[in-house]
Formats: C-alpha cells, structure tokens, sequence
C-alpha cells in the first residue's frame, strides 16, 4: 500500500492553516474573465438571491474578497472598497457575526451555541456552519481562529449529532442555488465544481454552456485551473506540472475532484495485484499492469510506495501516458450516471435502478457473444467466471449468458465435433433461434459477425457470399423493422433497438469502451418526471 505523502497531509491541514476557501467570483467560460458575484448578478448571470448567498457564505467566513487582488475584507473594509453595494450591507453584517460572535448575555456566542440560545435561526445557523465546514473549518469568535470539526466538537462550537447530519436533507436542507442549474445545493457541492484561480489564488464558480468542471466520459480531464489573466485553462495535474501551482494546492485540488482508494487483490493466476479505484468517477487502475505496458516506472512505483508520490500524482502519471483508442467493434460497456458524473458496471446499473433487469439481460448477451463481460471501469473484457469473481455478474446472470459465450468462442458441433459460428449453428438448429438472432444481430451491429477460430469479423456481405447465411436470413437481418425495441434507454426511459443504443453511447476516454447515459429510475418512472427532463437536457 502507498503512504500519504507529507504534501496530502498538508493538503487536508491547507483549510484550517491557509486562507479560507470560499468561493470568491465567477468565471466566465465565454469570455474567460472573472467577475464578481455583484456584477454577475447586474449583468444578469444570476439572480440577485444567488449573488446574496454567495456574500453572505463569504461574509460568514470572513472572507469578502477583492477580485482584483484577492484579498479578504471586513463588510465595512469591503464597502469602503466598493467591492460590494450599501444595499447589501445590513444582511452581510448579520452574517459576519458568524465570525465576530453573537453577543447574548455579556458573552460571545459561536454560531451553534447562537442557535441553541435561540437567537439565531435554526435554518440560517445550519447553512453558515455547513459553509464554514466546507471552507475550513468553524471559528471561535473568542480567538478569530478556524478549527477542524474534531477540535470545534471539543470546544463546544458544535455536537456529534449535528456534524452527522450536516449532510442529511431531512435533517440539514440544502441551503443554496447551484447558479448554472437553479438546483439547491450544499455550499461543498458547488465549491467543488469551481476553478481555481491563479492570479489571486481564489475559488471561482464557471458559468456558461462549456461546464469546464464536469467529469465527462469524453474528457480525459476536467479544468480545475485557470489563469485568469491570460485564459489559460487547465487540469489540476497540468498546472502542477507547469509551475502555476504548488503541490499542496494540486493535491488539495486532486482531493476535491477525486478520491482514489487502493485495495489488494490475487488474479486467476495467484500473482498479486494492487488496484486503485476514483470511487468517485469509477475509474480503475492496476498498478503491475501500468508498469508492465510502460505506463508507470518501477522506480516511481517504489516512490509512491514510500511516499514520495501520492495516489492522486500516481493516477495523474498513468493517465498521462495512456494512449487509449476508441473500440469501434465496443458493445454497450456499461453506463454513465449523468447526476453523480459516474461509470458504473450494467449489474451494477440493475442494482442501483438505473435500468430494469431485462434490459441489463440484453446489453450483457451483446458482451458476451462479442468478446467478453466488460469492466467499464479498467476497461477489461473478461470471461464469465472472471465477472462473477469480479462482481460484474451474479450467479442467475452468469447462467443466463452461458449460452452467448459459446456464441462467441463457437458451437461444438455434435456429428463433426468441429467448432462452427453462432450463424451455421442457427441455420442447423444447433442453436436456439431468437438467443441465435440476436447474437448474430449483437455481433453485426458492432463490426460483424465473429469468426471463432480466429475471433476476426466478417461483414454481412461476406457472410452471404460465403453461403454461411441463406438470403432469406439476410434480409432480415438487412431490414430495420424486424430489429425489436428490447431495450428500454436508461436515460430517457423509452423503448429503442440495440442499434439506437450504439448509436446513442460516447466512447469513454479512459477505456475506449462505449458506455450509455443513464439516470435513476425513481419508482420505475412514477416519481421522476421533472428529473428525468432535467437529465435528459444535460
């Protein structure tokens, strides 16, 4: 296993040492400039509530910032600046109580014990203390200092049972507007989604059509750094590689985009392996495997097991390196929850209800017949015991399917014993025909029909010259209405071919697998339909 680095453990101490990290302006995506959330309100990139939310949040923290310079004022400091309006002044001193203390019977009060008093709203108090949560930690209004969540329990500045249910919104409601969505958000949420910003070193939230902060399957890297000076956009790793950041602001960075864990395992074969896992995104990497396609030194694996490199920088090298090219010959890999920006396998799809089970059934015979059971998060294609060591499949699953690989490797024949495709052993009855159909239809639709001897595919044309399909078969297969609609598309709920299903998949970058776009089924359909719109528009 490798060791947290010196710089990761700055990284996480960097909001309770450092300056606050409150999100400070906007980024414009089309211009590539920065403004301030005042001036986005007056030129109607959000509404004046939002713009609100995002002062007070600062205010709270004691950080109004000056975009020019990126330093922090006081609201008086700030209005005698001009960096924010006399009409805000009054609600933005309310909030900066949250830093100075609420005075109450000759004493200063924290935020929590304001709320336990009774003279601070409860909602309003629970929004300025997920704020200061999510920034740095809470502040005592007796020493002006941040603490860590662990040390503020301690003092008294907030209980046990209010820190586990920051983040639950039947207890703790979500307190803001994610500006781009109008959706409610935590404070952590959107801070998450936004750049940061050399020229000032502040947190800026992006507003346009480009959503340069969103994972996508079809962005090896997502902007997490710009230089705002010169438009410069970049991802976390290429500003730490390019000077503009140190490396406890790239690994600070890493940690709020990315989350990888390391687990051991033992393959088929007893050798050891180690995997690294985004449990964020669904990513995966096998660090043996990545030195032995020369993705990943031997003496950078040795670093990073001393130390010396951090799971996030090890990740950030491999990917770098990788040259992954698109499969063409890809059936449906697996799926992209489009609301969590995550790839999932299809039975895990099943089980979280982003498909129902006959349509995970179909897209799991097209991986079978063609090459394998996919894993869209490494990118393997494996056969049906090794899913079901893997939790690709279960057992009801791998028995189904049973009959789709032999599809693939070959039908044994019983009178010859010789190896035939899966089209000659439907055309002798060797196999049953609707299984057979739609191997052949899978297999076709993703680059032809396989040779089992030497897994090659041959296209529709060649099958029917080489006599291995009758014309009558062809023709079927050639005509569009007898392709059946049985799949249900797991992002718009509507019932649409295998073939529309390609059509609508994207490549995923780090794999070259298709993967498909899918949200929840809340109630299979009953509950959903604003989600199912919202989803659908992305």
């Amino acid at each position: 296993m490798g060791l947290i680095t010196m710089e990761e453990v700055q990284a996480s101490l960097a909001q309770y040492t450092g300056k606050p990290t409150t999100i400070a302006g906007v980024y414009v995506e089309s211009s590539k400039k920065k403004i301030s959330f005042q001036e986005a309100a007056e030129k109607g990139f959000l509404a004046n509530t939002y713009a609100l939310e995002f002062l007070e949040a600062q205010a709270a923290s004691g950080s109004l910032t000056d975009l020019t310079t990126g330093q922090t004022h006081s609201v008086e400091e700030a209005l005698e600046r001009g960096i924010i309006e006399k009409g805000v002044k009054d609600k933005l001193m309310e909030a900066e109580k949250a830093v100075s203390g609420y005075t109450y019977a000759g004493q200063k009060l924290s935020v929590f014990q304001a709320m336990e008093n009774r003279i601070l709203d409860r909602f309003k108090g629970k929004k300025i203390l997920e704020v200061q949560v999510a920034t740095g930690g809470l502040i005592n209004p007796e020493t002006g200092i941040r603490v860590p969540v662990s040390i503020a329990v301690d003092q008294g500045l907030l209980n046990e049972e209010f820190l586990h249910g920051l983040y639950d919104p039947t207890i703790n409601p979500k307190g803001f507007h994610n500006p781009d969505t109008g959706q409610k958000a935590y404070y952590a949420e959107i801070l998450k989604t936004c750049l940061f910003d050399v020229d000032g070193g502040v947190f800026l939230f992006p507003f346009g059509e480009r959503h340069l902060t969103n994972n996508s399957p079809t962005s090896c890297h997502r902007a997490s750094v710009v230089i705002s000076s010169s438009g410069n956009e970049m991802s976390a790793y290429e500003a730490f590689k390019a000077g503009h950041i140190d490396k406890r602001t790239y690994h600070f960075l890493s940690q709020q985009e990315s989350e990888w864990k390391e687990k051991s395992m033992v393959d088929t074969n007893g050798s050891p392996r180690h995997i690294i896992t985004d449990v964020r995104s669904g990513r995966q990497l096998c660090l043996e495997s990545a030195v032995s396609q020369r993705y990943l030194e031997t003496s950078e694996l040795e670093s990073y097991r001393s130390g010396l490199l951090s799971i996030y920088e090890i990740a950030d090298i491999i990917y770098s390196r990788m040259v992954v090219v698109e499969d063409v010959n890809s059936p449906i890999a697996g799926l992209w929850d489009v609301t969590q920006r995550k790839r999932m396998s299809i039975l895990q799809a099943f089980q979280q209800g982003f498909t129902d089970r006959n349509t995970a059934l179909r897209l799991l015979e097209a991986q079978a017949c063609t090459g394998g059971i996919c894993d869209p998060a490494s990118g393997d294609k494996v056969s049906l015991s090794d899913a079901l060591n893997r939790g690709l499949l279960d057992e009801g699953l791998s028995h189904q399917l049973q009959q789709f690989e032999q599809a693939y490797n070959g039908i044994c024949h019983p009178k010859t014993s010789k190896i035939v495709s899966i089209s000659k052993a439907v055309q002798e009855n060797l196999f049953p025909k609707d299984a057979g159909f739609r191997c052949i239809e899978f297999q076709l639709l993703t680059g032809g029909l396989i040779n089992p001897d030497t897994h090659d595919r041959v296209s529709l044309e060649e099958v029917i010259q080489s006599g291995l399909i009758d014309k009558a078969t062809a023709s079927v297969l050639k005509d569009e209405k007898f392709l059946s609609k049985s799949l249900t598309c797991p992002k718009t709920k509507r019932r649409i071919a295998f073939r529309e299903a390609l059509e609508r998949s994207v490549y995923d970058c780090h794999t070259g697998l298709r993967l498909l776009e899918a949200v929840k089924i809340h109630g299979f359909g009953t509950k959903s339909t604003f989600h199912h719109i919202w989803a659908y528009k992305q």
